[in-house]
Order: C-alpha cells, then sequence, then structure tokens
C-alpha cells in the first residue's frame, strides 16, 4: 500500500509544472497523506514455554512428571561422605602402689603335744594402701563409660619372707582375703567384682621364701561410677591384706621373729573398646552447590521471584555405627548465593538417622521414606532484595551428630556413613510468585514505513492460555535498532484472565513523546504473578499464552518531500 502511494503522490505534487521558467524555490515540496489503519504483517507464534526452554543445553532445568503431569524442575543430586568416625585411644600407665612390711612373731614351740606339721600363725594387721587408675584425655565424645575391654590388665601381689626362714620349713598361706582394685573383667571366680576382694585357700611360698599371686582382667566395669570430668576418669580405693593365716611345716622351731614383705603391681593397659554414653560430634558436610548458571530466558530475569511448588529433598544414607546402639542426628541447610553477595538461608528441623539407617524426605511426603518438616523451603528461589533467581544453592549437612547409648564401641577408626541425595524444585506458583517472559517480533520496517509517522498503533487479538494464573502482557514498540520506543503510561498493557479462552482484547498505544517513527516491531512482555496461596500449580511445557487472529494496525500520516 505504501508502494502505491509514492507514484501517486508524485504525480499529484508535479502535474502542470512542467514549465522551467517558474521559479519553485519557494514553493513547499512536502506532502502528509494520512494513513488509517495501515496493516502491518504480523506473523507471531504463541509463546509457549516448551520452546522456550531448551532443554538439550541446559543441565539444570529438566522435566519431571508429578501426578501424571509433565512439570519442569531444577533437579540435582550427589553423593553424602562424612569423615571417618574415630575414638581416640587411651592409654592407662602402669599403677604405682607403695610395698608394706609387717613383723611375725612366732610363739613358742617347744611344747609337748604341738603338731609341728600344721602350725597356723594368724596374720597381724596389715596397712592398706592407696591406689589410682586414671583415664586421661579420653575422646571429647565420651560421656559416661559403663565398661571397658583392654589389653590384658595384669595384676600381682608379691610375698615374701627371709630365705632363712625355709631352712628346714616349708610355708604357705591360707585363707587370704586380699584387697585387690575393683571392677576387673576376669574370670578368676576367687574374685569380687564388686569391692575387689580376691579370696586365697592356700598359696605355696617356695624355697626363696617367695609367693606370687597373679590376675589377669580383659578389661574394667566401672558399676555406675564412670562419669566423665574434663574427659578423665579416676578408680581409687585401698588394696592390701586383709587378712589370713601362715601355716608352717616346721622341723626347726628356732625361727623368732620375721618380716612379711608384699609388694603390689597394676600392669599398664590400652583400651580397646567401652559401652557407655557417646555424643559424637562430625564437621558440617557441604556437599556440591546446585549451579543455576545457563538459565532460559524466561527465569534469567532480575524480576524473575519463583516460589517453588512442592519442593522436596531426598536424602538415603547409613549409619556405620548403628550397630553399637547409636543414633545419628542432623539438619539440611539451604543456601541460596544471589548477585552482590545477597543470600538466602533455609534450614530443616531435625532428622532422625536410626541405627539401619535412613531414607528421608524434607518437606514432602514419599512413600518408603520417613517425612522430615523443612519450613522455607519454597523459598529457596527468592530473595527479596535482589529479585532474579540465585547463581547457585549450597547445600550442607550441619549439627551432625551421633549419640546415643553405645555398646562395646571400638577405639579407633570406623567407616564413614555414605549415602546420596536428590533436590527436586518444581518450578512454579506457590504464592507469591512472579515470571516475566520477553520476546520480540521485528522486521517490520520498510522504505515505506520509515516516512509513516505513527500517532497510534492498534493491536486486536483473541487470548488463550492454560496457566492458572492471570497474566499481564504489554506491548512496545522497537525501532530499526531495537530499542523501545517510549509510549504514554499504560498505553501498552493488558490483562489475561487464567484459563482464558478466546477472550479479546483490543490495545491503543501511543508514543510517549509524539508520532513514533522508524518502526521496525514490538516486544511483548509477559508477567505471570500468583498472589493467591489457594491456587499454585506447577511451570509446564504444555503451558502456553497464545495470541491468535492478531491484527495490528497503524494510526497517523505519511510525510515526505518530493523535491
Amino acid at each position: 500500500m505504501l508502494k502505491g502511494l509514492l507514484p501517486l503522490a508524485s504525480c499529484l505534487i508535479l502535474a502542470g509544472c512542467t514549465d522551467d521558467k517558474y521559479d519553485l524555490t519557494d514553493i513547499d515540496t512536502t506532502s502528509r497523506i494520512t494513513v488509517n489503519n495501515l496493516t502491518i504483517p504480523v506473523n507471531l507464534a504463541p509463546i509457549k514455554l516448551d520452546d522456550v526452554v531448551d532443554l538439550d543445553d541446559n543441565e539444570n532445568i529438566s522435566k519431571i512428571e508429578i501426578n501424571g503431569e509433565e512439570v519442569f524442575a531444577i533437579q540435582k543430586g550427589g553423593d553424602i561422605n562424612t569423615s571417618d568416625f574415630h575414638i581416640n585411644g587411651v592409654h592407662v600407665a602402669s599403677v604405682p602402689v607403695n610395698p608394706t612390711d609387717v613383723n611375725i612373731s612366732m610363739p613358742e614351740l617347744n611344747i609337748p603335744g604341738i603338731n609341728l606339721n600344721d602350725v597356723n600363725i594368724p596374720l597381724p594387721d596389715m596397712p592398706m594402701q592407696q591406689y589410682h587408675i586414671n583415664l586421661n584425655n579420653v575422646d571429647p565424645a565420651l560421656i559416661s563409660i559403663d565398661n571397658v575391654k583392654t589389653t590384658t590388665i595384669k595384676v600381682e601381689v608379691k610375698l615374701s619372707v627371709p630365705a632363712s626362714v625355709m631352712s628346714g620349713n616349708a610355708l604357705s598361706f591360707k585363707n587370704f582375703n586380699i584387697k585387690l582394685p575393683w571392677g576387673l573383667v576376669t574370670d578368676d571366680p576367687n574374685y569380687n567384682q564388686a569391692d575387689g576382694t580376691y579370696q586365697v585357700a592356700y598359696l605355696p611360698v617356695d624355697a626363696n621364701g617367695m609367693a606370687t599371686l597373679t590376675i589377669n582382667a580383659t578389661g574394667m566395669d566401672f558399676l555406675g561410677k564412670g562419669t566423665l570430668v574434663n574427659n578423665s576418669l579416676e578408680i581409687s580405693d585401698e588394696l592390701g591384706i586383709k587378712s589370713g593365716d601362715i601355716n608352717f611345716n616346721l622341723t626347726n622351731v628356732n625361727l623368732g621373729n620375721f618380716n612379711l614383705h608384699a609388694e603390689y603391681s597394676v600392669s599398664a593397659f590400652d583400651l580397646r573398646s567401652f559401652s557407655g554414653d557417646i555424643d559424637y560430634k562430625m564437621d558440617n558436610i557441604n556437599i556440591d552447590p546446585i549451579a543455576l548458571n545457563d538459565l532460559p530466558d524466561f527465569l534469567d530475569n532480575p524480576e524473575t521471584e519463583i516460589r517453588i511448588a512442592n519442593p522436596v529433598i531426598k536424602v538415603v544414607i547409613n549409619n556405620p555405627v548403628g550397630q553399637y546402639g547409636l543414633k545419628g542426628y542432623g539438619q539440611v541447610k539451604l543456601t541460596s548465593n544471589f548477585q552482590g553477595g545477597n543470600k538466602t538461608v533455609v534450614e530443616s528441623d531435625q532428622f532422625v538417622i536410626e541405627e539401619n539407617g535412613a531414607n528421608l524426605s524434607f518437606a514432602s511426603p514419599t512413600p518408603g521414606f520417613n517425612e522430615v518438616p523443612f519450613p522455607g523451603l519454597g523459598d529457596i528461589l527468592t530473595n527479596s532484595s535482589t529479585g532474579g533467581l540465585p547463581t547457585n544453592i549450597a547445600v550442607t549437612l550441619e549439627n551432625l551428630q551421633f549419640k546415643g547409648h553405645a555398646e562395646d564401641f571400638p577405639i579407633g577408626n570406623i567407616d564413614n556413613a555414605q549415602g546420596n541425595y536428590e533436590f527436586t524444585a518444581p518450578l512454579g506458583f506457590a504464592s507469591p510468585s512472579k515470571v516475566v517472559y520477553e520476546t520480540t517480533e521485528d522486521g517490520w520496517n520498510s522504505d515505506g514505513l520509515d516516512d509513516v509517522n505513527i500517532e497510534f498503533i492498534n493491536l486486536t487479538a483473541e487470548c488463550y492460555t492454560n496457566l492458572p494464573v492471570g497474566v499481564q502482557l504489554s506491548v512496545n514498540p522497537v525501532d530499526k535498532n531495537g530499542n523501545l520506543i517510549p509510549v504514554t503510561e499504560d498505553s501498552s498493557k493488558f490483562k489475561v484472565s487464567p484459563y482464558s479462552a478466546g477472550e479479546q482484547v483490543s490495545i491503543r498505544i501511543q508514543g510517549a513523546n509524539g508520532p513514533i517513527r522508524g518502526l521496525d516491531g514490538v516486544r511483548f512482555r509477559a508477567i505471570i504473578s500468583q498472589d493467591d496461596p489457594d491456587n499454585e500449580g506447577a511451570l509446564g511445557p504444555d503451558l502456553y499464552i497464545e495470541l491468535r487472529n492478531l491484527r495490528a494496525t497503524v494510526d497517523g500520516y505519511y510525510e515526505t518531500d518530493f523535491n
């Protein structure tokens, strides 16, 4: 139409002006032709989210099925590996105990009728000695100890008399009641664990005047006295010979008085395992962050705000110390990092790793998984200060501890806890949410259109959408360089209702700074927003906004200089 106007206008201006004697320099050769409803060719395809999101080149967005429908979701998973469990070893030094001596007074034995083959002399009182068994630098994870298994604890009592006493005589100790350290774990039936007493029915003395009593223990039971203070535990009491008889078989009755010497020793030992209360705190576990770079255009807009519809984190993890009676506890922490250093942080409620491990589902019930509340998980993609989506989401297992009453927990290294996690965030419209999508339809410009001063751009269309929320559409003219041409406020905006099916729209766009020139197309801007907490849905590939039967015309005037 424009091309047809050019020769017509030329003929109108130039008809009858062939006499070169006329001076035409003062004649206005500019011509203005009013243009009404000049049709602009438009071929606008539907705005469909499946076309917007190119999953072939995007590792962050995937299609998943929820309740039989395909939706877009951020999906990320990875392995979980804790450090090895390690309980520091404990070495207990040998126990120093002072020796004791007692003087034995022999009675007058040259008395007729005395059986010299069975002379019993009661042992006089012997002084008791203090002992201290110290467990120092115990691992801080241990709170109290019921009992321990150890390397061999060797307890010895050595009794000796002068060798001269043995000349022509035989000695033995009978019915001795000896006080030893209590709590020793031994299968010797003569030992009483509760108070440490040891009953000796018969202990011979060799020709050198020596007699040795030995007990080998494989551990200690602290009998309810194993509370640790400053990572240390001390067992203290007395030991020594409480009572007994010295039995003689005499041929030499002129012994006089002699000295009975007693020495005690408790060997050094190492802990192998323990039973008791433990609270083993592990370092926080940093898992590979969820990267959100290279987002599709409709998500990578700084105005976009997305609350996740039905997000879920699933964690599967074993419990390498469950066989000893411990359970694990912790929290999942997500930290969204935004441009400029802003952050959004959310934490789950405490989860529990049972003795046989755990299948955990955060914020969403999942068959076969234990559900753990996760307040605020739906807000992890949003930051009120910056808008837009985060560059990445850091995933951390925090406050991880394994505690409880342990049985026969080994000293040293144990395997680590292992597992995996899966983070699924269906992109959706949980309130409040906003997705901004922009697309430009251009290439309309021609030489003739350059000379059209457009006073109004008129658009009519039928709107179709299956979005569950309202959409605000705006249309802004662009020039040949792709720059937006300012328009009067609200002249280019219209609202599309949820589930619209053929809603008629008509807008009239007017330039803000006078007539529009150099029109090359329009930029469509769709703002999908949700403020209704009862109306939620996820973004899926089948969602669309479509303008059918779109017709674009312009009103204005064609003006050019035919000089």
